[in-house]
C-alpha cells in the first residue's frame, strides 16, 4: 500500500534500507502532516454533530503542569463541573514543549502552561493569567525578616531548586547566573507539593508561585514577597489554528480568563 502511494505522489516517502524502513523520508513527513491535519478537520465535523445534539455532554482534554492543575485551575474547573455536570474532563500532566505539540496535533484540546520557547505554527497562544512569586522558608527563618531580600541574601542559605524543566526553576537558575553568585542546592523538587514539604521538614528555603498560597493555611511556612527579583510572568493558553471547540470549551476558557469570551478568542483562532 505505501509503495503504490509512492508510486501515485511519484516521490519515496519512506528511508529505507534493503527491506528496512528505517523513517520517514523529508517527503514522507509532509505527506503526514498533511494527514494529520485531514484526520483533524474529519473530528471537527464530528464535533459539531455531536454538539447540535448534545450541548451539555462530551469531555475535554486539557494539558497542563502539575502547579496549575493542582493550584491554580481548581476554581475555574470547580465552577465547570458545576455548569457541565456531564462534560468528563481529562487532565494531562507535561512539559511546556510536550503541551505544545499535543494541542499542536490535536491530541488535547487546550494547553495552560508558560509559554514554551518555541510554538508550532499551527499553535494561538493566548495570555490566561499574571504569575507572582514569592520566597517561601520555615516559620522563624531569618529571610523572613528582610523585607526585600537581595539574590545574595538568598543565597546565604541552602535552596530547594525546582526541576530543570520547570518555568520557575529556569527563573531562580537566571536570577543566580545573572547576579554572579553560586546557589547552594539542597535539593531538587519534582513540582510545587515536593517543594512545600522539603522547606516545611527545614531543609532550604525556595521561591514558588503566590497562587500557590492563596487559600492555604500552613502555620510551618510563611512568604516573603519576591517580585522585586523575579520579573511578573503568565500563564497561557494554548489552543490550535482553526480548531472547532465545543461551547463549553469555549466557557471554560472563559472561566480562567474572563478577558476572553468566546467572540474574542474565535477571533484569534
Amino acid at each position: 500500500m505505501i509503495r503504490s502511494l509512492e508510486r501515485e505522489l511519484g516521490a519515496n516517502l519512506l528511508v529505507r534500507r534493503g527491506k528496512t524502513m528505517l523513517r520517514l523520508s523529508p517527503e514522507g513527513e509532509e505527506a503526514v502532516a498533511h494527514a494529520r491535519q485531514v484526520m483533524l478537520e474529519i473530528s471537527n465535523i464530528s464535533r459539531i454533530s455531536v454538539e447540535k445534539n448534545n450541548a451539555d455532554h462530551g469531555k475535554m482534554t486539557i494539558a497542563t503542569t502539575h502547579t496549575q492543575a493542582s493550584y491554580g485551575l481548581v476554581p475555574a474547573i470547580r465552577n465547570f463541573k458545576v455548569l457541565y455536570p456531564n462534560v468528563t474532563l481529562h487532565m494531562r500532566n507535561g512539559t511546556p514543549a510536550q503541551i505544545a505539540q499535543w494541542v499542536s496535533t490535536g491530541r488535547v484540546d487546550i494547553g495552560i502552561n508558560a509559554r514554551p520557547q518555541q510554538l508550532p505554527t499551527n499553535i494561538v497562544a493566548i495570555e490566561a493569567y499574571r504569575i507572582d512569586r514569592c520566597i517561601i522558608a520555615p516559620t522563624g527563618h531569618p529571610i523572613l525578616k528582610l523585607r526585600k531580600p537581595s539574590i545574595k541574601d538568598i543565597a546565604r542559605y541552602p535552596i530547594i531548586d525546582y526541576d530543570h524543566d520547570a518555568h520557575t526553576g529556569a527563573l531562580l537558575r537566571n536570577l543566580f547566573i545573572n547576579a554572579g553568585v553560586e546557589p547552594n542546592i539542597a535539593v531538587t523538587g519534582t513540582d510545587a507539593t515536593a517543594v512545600m514539604a522539603y522547606v516545611e521538614a527545614g531543609i532550604g528555603i525556595a521561591i514558588l508561585q503566590k497562587q500557590i498560597f492563596e487559600g492555604l493555611s500552613n502555620r510551618r511556612i510563611r512568604t516573603v514577597d519576591a517580585s522585586h527579583l523575579v520579573p511578573m510572568s503568565a500563564t497561557m493558553m494554548l489552543l490550535r489554528k482553526n480548531a472547532y471547540l465545543h461551547g463549553f470549551m469555549y466557557r471554560f476558557i472563559e472561566l480562567v480568563a474572563p478577558q476572553w469570551p468566546r467572540a474574542k478568542v474565535e477571533k484569534r483562532l
